[in-house]
């Protein structure tokens, strides 16, 4: 089992990436709005805590939940992701 400094690390260098990457295609905002729109959000505040498991949703997956919660306000969690 990885601890919170080896979460912080993967988090930092693999799964922060490819969200942005995925969040600046699908909503045409530069990267550095989608670094302010991720770091502020509730998906982000979520996906930060090892527990909820949402880390095992693809890039892309988060991409589009933090898309939806930046354009609607509000944040739904697909079915079947463990909070």
């Amino acid at each position: 089992m990885i601890n919170k400094e080896e979460f912080k690390a993967i988090m930092a260098s693999c799964i922060v990436p490819g969200i942005l990457k995925e969040y600046v295609e699908i909503s045409n905002q530069d990267y550095l709005q989608a670094i302010h729109d991720l770091y502020n959000s509730e998906m982000f505040s979520l996906l930060s805590k090892k527990e909820t498991q949402l880390w095992h949703l693809s890039p892309l997956q988060l991409a589009d939940i933090l898309s939806e919660e930046i354009n609607n306000g509000s944040l739904e969690i697909p079915e079947g992701a463990a909070l």
